[in-house]
C-alpha cells in the first residue's frame, strides 16, 4: 500500500518457533516472539533476509533487532524503499540482497530502530 514495487516479494510471517509459515525461505520472513517492556510483555519479530527455493536454494539471514509488532511498518518500509531505490531492472529481492548483502539492510534497520526511540 505504501511502496508500489514491479517485481513481487514473497514474505513469511510466523508465530510458531517449528518455521510452519516457513519463513527461512522467505525473501523477508518475521518470526514472531516476546519482549519485556515497562508495559509488560508485547509481541515482537525478528526480521530475516534473503531466502529462496529452486535453484540456488537458501535459507535467509537474521538482522539484528528484535521490533515491536506495532511498529514493524515502520522499518519494513525503509528496507522496501532501499530495494526500490537501487535494484537493477528486473532484479528480483532474493538477488538484489545476493548483490548487495545484509549489512545494508542492518544499517537501515539500525536508523529506523533509532527513530522509534
Amino acid at each position: 500500500e505504501h511502496v508500489e514495487l514491479d517485481e513481487p516479494i514473497r514474505m513469511h510471517m510466523v508465530g510458531c518457533p517449528n518455521s510452519c509459515g516457513q519463513r527461512q525461505i522467505a525473501d523477508i520472513g518475521f518470526q514472531g516472539a516476546l519482549v519485556k517492556t515497562e508495559d509488560g510483555m508485547k509481541d515482537a519479530f525478528d526480521i530475516f533476509l534473503g531466502g529462496t527455493l529452486g535453484p540456488n536454494a537458501k535459507f535467509n539471514e537474521k538482522l539484528k533487532g528484535r521490533v515491536l509488532g506495532e511498529q514493524l511498518h515502520r522499518v519494513v518500509l525503509p528496507l522496501l524503499a532501499y530495494y526500490k531505490e537501487e535494484k537493477r531492472n528486473k532484479e528480483s529481492f532474493f538477488d538484489f540482497v545476493q548483490r548487495v548483502g545484509i549489512t545494508p539492510f542492518q544499517e537501515r534497520l539500525d536508523a529506523a530502530l533509532k527513530q522509534l526511540v
